[in-house]
């Protein structure tokens, strides 16, 4: 009993500060303390600025040969691929999902790695584990947006220039792709970096995803949808994206062998609800924007509990 209560608390621990500071942010939009302007204007500059320079200080000092498992990886990629390709056959077969399918299929694999993502995995492992989701979302990154252009210019067919070449140009001027790669660049010579420049990373550590997750809280918005049977679509995408995904890749890294900090922040990261991203790009190519953004905000409530689980599920089994 004393160890399901530890665990328990040890999961709303992590899981709490998250959503509080999301429904601060929704309470602050409500009372029109907060406005869309600002925090597309916030989000803008978290994801083009702060998040790259805080990725860039938590992987520029750390010993690399620890951090970097090509294996880890690789399974999250195909696990990714496999996913996508089970997203788009069931997009075709269920009458629901056969109007929405663009919007369905990027919903159920791209989740919000770079602001609930890697929140969860700071608050989980406070120790390193900032510096190690950071690998894990540069990779992850790069595989969401490819996949997500696939899908969308299938099936939204917009008329847009998102080919070979947009989506290579796209991820070369990422701006998180950016700060890792000049981190890992840099590396060799992290331990010559300036003090002032070292504190300054910290400060900025602090002040990033808090102020995400704010704008995450006021970004969340419901609104009836017009394509499809929305509250089907809202319970596949959760359930795909929220319990299958990343139970299916726990069990499989366990079977791998994969233990400790390693697989938690890997489940961690697959549980992160739908990415605020999707919608966006939903928007770009002329789709349902208000199935997209319900998705995003349903998901991110829903995350409350299974990322709790997710968490009470590890500590119990002596990973996080």
């Amino acid at each position: 009993m004393t160890n399901m209560l530890t665990a328990l608390s040890f999961s709303l621990s992590v899981t709490g500060p998250v959503f509080l500071i999301i429904l601060m942010g929704l309470i602050l939009k409500r009372a029109a303390w907060l406005t869309d302007s600002f925090a597309a204007e916030a989000s803008g500059l978290i994801f083009k600025l702060f998040l790259p320079l805080l990725l860039f200080f938590n992987i520029v000092q750390l010993d690399l040969a620890r951090l970097l498992q090509p294996a880890l990886l690789g399974i999250l990629l195909l696990l990714t691929l496999l996913f996508f390709v089970l997203f788009e056959f069931l997009s075709g077969r269920l009458n629901a999902l056969k109007s929405c399918r663009g919007e369905f299929c990027q919903a159920g694999f791209r989740g919000n790695l770079a602001f609930m993502g890697l929140a969860f995995c700071e608050g989980a492992y406070p120790n390193g584990g900032l510096a190690m989701a950071s690998v894990f979302v540069a990779i992850l990154t790069i595989s969401y947006n490819v996949l997500s252009v696939i899908t969308l210019q299938r099936h939204l067919r917009a008329e847009s220039s998102s080919g070979v070449g947009s989506i290579i140009t796209g991820v070369i001027k990422n701006p998180l792709i950016i700060g890792i790669s000049l981190a890992l660049i840099l590396n060799p010579l992290g331990g010559y970096i300036p003090v002032v420049f070292m504190d300054t990373g910290r400060y900025i550590s602090q002040l990033t995803l808090p102020l995400a997750l704010l704008c995450v809280g006021a970004s969340l918005q419901f609104r009836a949808s017009t394509k499809g049977n929305q509250l089907t679509v809202l319970l596949l995408v959760s359930l795909f994206k929220l319990l299958l995904i990343p139970v299916t890749a726990g069990l499989i890294l366990w079977f791998y062998g994969v233990r400790d900090m390693s697989l938690g922040i890997a489940v961690l990261l697959l549980a992160a609800p739908t990415a605020t991203a999707s919608y966006v790009m939903v928007v770009a190519m002329n789709g349902d924007s208000r199935l997209a953004a319900n998705l995003v905000a349903f998901t991110t409530l829903c995350s409350l509990l299974s990322v709790s689980i997710a968490l009470f599920v590890l500590h119990g089994l002596g990973v996080a």
